[in-house]
């Protein structure tokens, strides 16, 4: 199973943090490692890798997020945005995303990571 990208919102999301003068660069990276860089939802003293629980994840956006890989309906890249970092992560969107990958054995998925310039 691979993760079908959105290049539509990919290239909106790079022209948007671009425009803010920050460096953007699309990588891929396995979702266990995605997880690893962002924290854990009752604690943040720890990477969200270290307890990975479908009762820390909405299960509706689970359920959707699956149907949509098994479907191979487009979704947005996940993002590691540098730039910006929150108790000591960076801030990040695509935790439900990657989870539900790293459950179904895909190996890459999409990153947009951010930095500043």
């Amino acid at each position: 199973m691979k993760y079908t990208l959105d290049k539509v919102q990919t290239e909106w999301i790079r022209k948007h943090a671009k425009s803010k003068g920050l460096k953007v660069k699309l990588e891929y990276m396995n979702p266990f490692d995605f997880l690893c860089k962002v924290p854990h939802f009752v604690t943040t003293l720890v990477p969200l890798c270290v307890d990975l629980k479908d009762k820390y994840f909405d299960s509706g956006s689970l359920k959707s997020i699956e149907y949509a890989l098994k479907h191979k309906i487009p979704l947005p890249p996940l993002i590691l945005n540098y730039s910006n970092m929150w108790y000591g992560y960076p801030s990040h969107e695509g935790r439900h995303r990657a989870y539900v990958c790293y459950k179904l054995g895909v190996k890459k998925v999409p990153v947009l990571i951010i930095r500043e310039s």
